[in-house]
């Protein structure tokens, strides 16, 4: 019985996952004129590229390593929502056309991290690059009390950020993904 349930859950997840939108398309440089933008997945690696018709010009990111088993995009208005979940948390990054860069440039990522097996260091951080705002709220298990414990929610306005899309690497995304490290309390680091 159980064999089954398990081999019914795997085609669920797979079935669900093929679903997953892999381009959008729209007018991302407001010129009347239909973009798009693809994930380019290859098991655990990905990269992403896109088309602008004012530039006539394809963009296309490095191969990207960190996360990435399972990406997707959306449209919210008129901003491109690129997710990418692997397994034990999550990135959302959030494009839109720059018109002085001439380029899809990030300007806001997300974080969700689902810790250990006692959620020790789970929670969620944003940061908007267009206008510096970073905001975590974090988890920590303290053993003593034997409990998951709230920290007291981290807000920091840091230096304005441009990165392209194209510029899209493992090394940024890292970069994003430590930025209120130093922000932290000690017994998280």
């Amino acid at each position: 019985m159980l064999t089954k349930i398990s081999s019914l859950m795997l085609l669920l997840s797979l079935y669900i996952s093929s679903f997953a939108q892999k381009s959008v398309s729209f007018d991302f440089d407001n010129d009347g004129k239909i973009d798009k933008m693809i994930i380019d997945q290859r098991d655990q690696e990905y990269s992403i590229t896109y088309t602008l018709s004012t530039q006539k010009k394809t963009f296309k990111t490095p191969i990207i390593t960190v996360g990435g088993q399972e990406n997707s995009l959306s449209m919210a208005k008129n901003v491109i929502v690129f997710h990418s979940q692997y397994m034990r948390g999550e990135n959302t990054f959030r494009f839109r056309y720059d018109d002085k860069l001439k380029q899809l440039k990030i300007i806001g990522f997300d974080n969700t991290q689902y810790g250990n097996a006692t959620n020790d260091g789970s929670g969620t951080s944003s940061y908007n690059l267009s206008t510096g705002q970073y905001i975590a709220n974090w988890n920590h298990f303290d053993e003593r009390k034997n409990t998951l414990v709230a920290v007291p929610k981290i807000s920091k306005k840091y230096p304005l950020k441009n990165y392209k899309v194209n510029q899209l690497k493992d090394e940024v995304i890292s970069q994003l993904q430590d930025v209120g490290y130093e922000l932290l309390p000690s017994y998280m680091k």
